[in-house]
């Protein structure tokens, strides 16, 4: 299939890239989902709602 010994690692270089690329997108796609899954502490919703004008 591989012409080459450069074409090989070429080939295998580019799959790894690939591997990691996909593995940093699940992680980032997993913790997305957790912190979309947790409730903000009441207080932190408290401090963004609008004070009445002093």
């Amino acid at each position: 299939m591989y012409l080459t010994i450069d074409t090989a690692r070429a080939e295998t270089a580019y799959r790894q890239e690939r591997i990691k690329r996909e593995f940093g997108r699940a992680t980032a796609r997993r913790e997305r989902r957790e912190r979309a899954s947790q409730s903000e502490p009441r207080h932190a919703r408290q401090a963004l709602r609008p004070t009445p004008a002093a």
